[in-house]
């Protein structure tokens, strides 16, 4: 009879192997660090203002409106180093952080788009001007939404994903890790162990079998006499 095989705990194995998601959620903090770079140097906010001498414009752009943007995107980058360098609830405290400050960055974006302030504008005002009330651009904040949405994905698969993703120098372990035959023990997470049996280019989905050790000496009885004993008694005759 064929054993069952043997899958990951949730009955099923993830849908890609633990690089391909680490390198995917460091693409996704990555774009999400640009993105959010980017909307912090475009226009959020303008102002038309009525004076004497005729109508001018004030404008303040993402890093003025919303100066939290920058951060953000400085530790989205920092991120990426947290998750290759930590593993287990390490991760998941880094993948918490982000997706916080994703759905942070989402909140602030989202307003910006909704109800731009006059505060981020330069104060400019002169005796007799008259400043219509103030109008967003979308582009800025829909990038701020988008970066931060980038976040919130990249966070939740990291929290996710935490045990499986590979662990920066898992394949240098020491020596004395390795058991008896060579092989170091499969971790106690069966999603680690599934992978690691694939790169060990082993068949997760067997069970093990127990081989018998080859080249054991035969127990059985020896023809001739015990060493040395039958010269012994050659030279006493």
């Amino acid at each position: 009879m064929t054993a069952a095989p043997h899958r990951p705990a949730g009955g099923r194995s993830p849908a890609h192997p633990p690089g391909r998601l680490l390198g995917l959620l460091a693409l996704l903090l990555v774009v999400a660090a640009g993105v959010l770079w980017g909307a912090s140097r475009l226009t959020w906010v303008s102002q038309v203002v009525e004076g004497v001498t005729g109508q001018r414009t004030t404008t303040a752009d993402g890093a003025t409106a919303e100066p939290i943007l920058v951060p953000w995107a400085l530790l989205c980058l920092a991120a990426v180093g947290g998750l290759v360098a930590t593993a287990g609830w390490g991760r998941r405290v880094v993948g918490t952080l982000v997706a916080v400050a994703g759905l942070w960055a989402v909140l602030r974006g989202a307003t910006g788009l909704v109800a731009p302030t006059a505060g981020a504008l330069p104060d400019g005002l002169r005796p007799g001007d008259r400043p219509l009330p103030p109008e967003a651009l979308v582009a800025g904040p829909l990038l701020g939404v988008l970066g931060g949405l980038l976040m919130v994905a990249a966070g939740l698969l990291a929290v996710r994903w935490a045990a499986v993703l590979p662990r920066m120098g898992a394949r240098y372990d020491a020596p004395g890790a390795a058991g008896a035959d060579g092989r170091r023990p499969r971790p106690a997470d069966p999603d680690r162990a599934f992978w690691e049996a694939l790169d060990e280019g082993e068949d997760p989905t067997r069970d093990p079998v127990e081989h018998p050790p080859e080249d054991e000496p035969s127990s059985g009885p020896r023809s001739g006499p015990p060493d040395g004993v039958g010269g012994a008694r050659g030279g006493a005759g």
